[in-house]
C-alpha cells in the first residue's frame, strides 16, 4: 500500500531535496505553528491548503536563514512529491484542490515555463504574502539552535578542559587527526535533531522562549545518555542542583518555570 504524504512528512522531504539547514527547516515550522495560532483566532476560513502554507514557510524561512531557494526550486520537485507517484494524490494535496488558488490537477510532470508553473507560481507568491502579513513582516525570531553552540560549551567545559583544547588547534591539524567541530558531535546532532521536533510543535513553537527550549533538549538529550555531564539533582530529592545547572547553562537568562514546562512538552515529543 502506497504511503500518504502528510504536510509535516511533505515539509521535512522537501527541505531534504532542498538540502536547507536544519535552522531553516525549524524556522519553518515555527512560521507554520504563528500562522496556525493566528488561524485559531481568526473566524474566517483558513484561504491555504497545508501544503501550500507548507512551501510559503520553507520559501520565507530559507530567505530569513539566509539559504534562499528559488520559487521554480520548490515548485518543480513538490509538483512531482505530491502528484508524479504510482498512486493518485490525496483530496487535500497542495497545489492542486481548489480555484483559485490551485487550479490545476494532474500527474503529468510541471515544467516551466508553461501555463501550469505560472499559475502555481502566483499561488505560491500570494501565500508568501498572506503569511508576510500574518507574521507582521518579523521573519528574523529566535530559535532553540541559536543557543546550541554556547550551551554545548557550557555543559562539556568542566569535563573537556582536563584534556585537549581541540578548538586551539589549526585547521591543518583538526583535518589531519578528524577532529570534528563541536556542533559535528553526537550530542550536538540529538539536540538539533530534538529542537527541530520542538519546533513542529504548536504550543513550544508558540509559547516558550528560545532559550528554554534549547536548555531543555539539552537536559533531556543529557538524561537519556546517563552521564555525568548532568549534574543537575535529577536524583535526588532536592531541585537546586538543577537550578545551579540551568543558571550555568544559560548564565541565569530561563526562567526555571519556563524550563521545567518546556521539558514537560519535550518529553511528549
Amino acid at each position: 500500500m502506497a504511503m500518504q504524504t502528510t504536510p509535516i512528512s511533505f515539509t521535512d522531504a522537501m527541505a531534504d531535496i532542498l538540502r536547507l539547514p536544519d535552522e531553516t527547516l525549524a524556522m519553518s515550522y515555527i512560521y507554520l505553528n504563528k500562522y496556525k495560532r493566528f488561524q485559531n483566532s481568526s473566524q474566517s476560513p483558513d484561504p491555504l491548503d497545508p501544503y501550500t502554507l507548507s512551501l510559503a514557510t520553507l520559501s520565507l524561512a530559507s530567505k530569513s536563514t539566509e539559504s534562499p531557494r528559488r520559487l521554480r526550486e520548490l515548485l518543480l520537485p513538490a509538483h512531482r512529491l505530491l502528484h508524479c507517484s504510482p498512486s493518485p494524490p490525496s483530496s487535500d494535496v497542495a497545489l492542486s484542490a481548489s480555484p483559485p488558488l490551485n487550479p490545476l490537477i494532474t500527474q503529468t510532470p510541471l515544467t516551466a515555463p508553461s501555463a501550469a508553473y505560472d499559475a502555481l507560481r502566483a499561488t505560491l507568491v500570494s501565500a508568501e504574502l498572506l503569511l508576510l502579513r500574518v507574521l507582521g513582516f518579523e521573519l528574523r525570531v529566535p530559535l532553540p539552535l541559536d543557543f546550541l553552540d554556547r550551551y554545548l560549551s557550557r555543559a562539556l567545559e568542566n569535563v573537556a578542559e582536563a584534556g585537549e583544547d581541540y578548538d586551539e588547534w589549526d585547521r591543518e591539524a583538526r583535518e589531519e587527526y578528524g577532529i570534528v567541530g563541536r556542533m559535528e558531535t553526537g550530542l550536538a546532532r540529538a539536540c538539533r535533531a530534538k529542537a527541530v521536533d520542538a519546533c513542529k510543535n504548536y504550543r513550544l513553537a508558540n509559547f516558550f522562549p528560545a532559550r528554554a527550549i534549547m536548555a531543555g533538549c539539552l537536559h533531556l538529550i543529557l538524561q537519556q545518555r546517563q552521564t555525568r555531564l548532568l549534574d543537575d539533582g535529577s536524583t535526588s530529592a532536592s531541585n537546586k542542583n538543577k537550578a545551579r545547572w540551568l543558571d550555568d547553562i544559560t548564565s541565569g537568562k530561563v526562567d526555571p518555570e519556563d524550563f521545567d514546562e518546556a521539558l514537560e512538552e519535550l518529553r511528549k515529543l
